[in-house]
Order: structure tokens, then sequence, then C-alpha cells
């Protein structure tokens, strides 16, 4: 039963992952439109604004801190199979790893907000 009930977590975990991901892609879309037509009409181009990691509060501080552990898992992991002078490319690399390592690697990219 513990184990069914991690994977029904773990699946719910991943389609709010994607819901997420499907939400940062249709605002990224949209942003870029509204910059889009401002510039054809106005010929001024919109930056968008970021907030400022000082106007974070502690939960928003909390989800930085475990995304830049998962960041740090993963050069963890990444160092034992990839030198600095190692010309390939991560993308390159993984599909060379094992499977568990691959594994261990992709999840921590998510965890980290980069995947």
């Amino acid at each position: 039963m513990p184990g069914e009930l991690d994977q029904e977590r773990e699946r719910i975990a991943q389609a709010g992952r994607e819901a997420l991901a499907d939400i940062q892609r249709a605002s990224a879309e949209a942003s870029a439109s509204v910059v889009r037509v401002i510039e054809q009409q106005t010929g001024i181009t919109l930056t968008p604004v970021r907030p400022s990691v000082m106007d974070a509060h502690f939960p928003e501080l909390a989800r930085m801190e475990r995304q830049a552990a998962a960041y740090v898992e993963v050069m963890r992991i990444v160092r034992q199979w990839m030198l600095p002078t190692d010309p390939r490319r991560l993308g390159e690399l993984v599909p060379d790893l094992p499977e568990d390592v691959r594994e261990q690697i992709a999840d921590n990219l998510v965890q980290a907000g980069l995947s």
C-alpha cells in the first residue's frame, strides 16, 4: 500500500508540475504577444518587469531554497559523470547515463524549476 500511495502522490505532483509549466508557457506567450503588438503600434519595446527578490515573502524564499538545493544536487550527480573540460552538453551526456541516474537528474531539474 505505501508504494501505491507514493506512486499516486507522485502522479498528482507530476500533473501539478505539468499544469504549472502549461500556465507559465501560456503566460510567456501572452506576454510576448503584448510586447509585439505594442512594438508594432508604437515602436516602443516593453520589457517584462520581474518582481524583486527583495519583495519575496518567507514561503517564496523557502521555495527558492528548495530549488537551489535541487540544482546543487544535479551538479553533485553530474560531477560524477562529467569533467569541467568535457565538451558535451548535459543533454548529450544524459542519454548515455544509467536510467536511475537520468531519473535523479530529471527529478532534480524539475524540482529546481529548470526543466
